[in-house]
């Protein structure tokens, strides 16, 4: 869409997301995203615009009032803000910005960690795997594609991991989240696999007990759990956009027998995923 703010130049343009309901309970996603291309003396001030905002600057120079600061993100700069406070951004000379505002239950915690390691504004050595996630998510909003939810998720936690990746921590602790971070890609990449607990430690190149407990610690769940959650996540899903069979679903979403699923689904939610569908199905508006 073209964008009708004032000192936004009219070759800009900006995407709404509306996931649905079972990927926003459970996944990261954009709420918003663009290609923006500012003139000069352009400001947005807001008191609270619910999500978190990544932005980098390919052009220009921008000053930020934000929880009490005031910073600048020159050229190559990413920005990085909890716009669910009071946020201010302004340009005295213009610039060229591509963002996205997400949300989704995980994104505080990235937010923070993210946050904790690099501040509000940073550059990288090698922004590139960042700018390359940014323009996968935009991608298909772009060139009125079909939006794959589940992807564009992927793509969104593989922007923030690359985040996470790049921090000052000490090496020992930086290893430790890269690794359980890698690990988590790795189960989204793999979720139709069997996903034993020695086979992920051995990914993080760490023996199973300590595994269980670093996992525990920077996701707090155990990786049973996640595997688990993000299995009965893609469910809910498949259960709600597709016409595919509660068979079908289960081995689509990694569960090695149709029992089991529907055991851990009602176990989970309180209904069989027959029901979750039909239910969830009668609640839908009419377009």
């Amino acid at each position: 869409m073209r964008s009708v703010e004032d000192k936004i130049d009219p070759k800009s343009e900006y995407y709404i997301n509306s996931p649905a309901a079972s990927v926003s309970e459970t996944f990261l996603y954009p709420t918003h995203l663009g290609h923006f291309f500012y003139c000069p003396g352009y400001r947005q001030h807001r008191l609270r615009f619910d999500s978190f905002l990544i932005m980098y600057v390919m052009d220009g120079a921008f000053t930020l009032e934000y929880n009490g600061k005031k910073l600048y993100a020159d050229k190559n700069s990413f920005v990085l803000m909890d716009c669910y406070q009071e946020h201010c951004y302004y340009t005295d000379a213009g610039g060229e910005t591509i963002w996205i505002h997400f949300d989704g239950p995980p994104a505080r915690t990235m937010y923070e960690m993210i946050l904790d390691r690099h501040g509000n504004v940073f550059t990288l050595e090698n922004p590139l795997p960042l700018i390359g996630c940014m323009a996968k998510i935009c991608h298909p909003y772009t060139h009125r594609e079909p939006i794959r939810e589940i992807l564009i998720s992927k793509y969104l936690n593989d922007l923030l991991t690359e985040l996470v990746i790049y921090t000052p921590l000490q090496a020992k602790t930086l290893q430790r989240v890269s690794a359980v971070e890698n690990v988590r890609l790795y189960i989204q990449e793999h979720i139709q696999d069997e996903l034993r607990v020695e086979d992920l430690a051995k990914q993080a190149l760490m023996s199973p007990y300590y595994f269980i407990r670093v996992f525990k610690k920077e996701t707090g769940m155990s990786p049973h759990e996640y595997v688990l959650n993000y299995r009965l996540g893609i469910a809910k899903i498949l259960l709600l956009e597709t016409n595919l069979s509660v068979n079908a679903i289960c081995f689509e979403s990694g569960f090695s027998s149709e029992s089991v699923f529907c055991s851990a689904f009602k176990k989970k939610t309180g209904v069989t995923p027959t029901a979750y569908r039909n239910e969830r199905t009668r609640q839908a508006p009419v377009s």
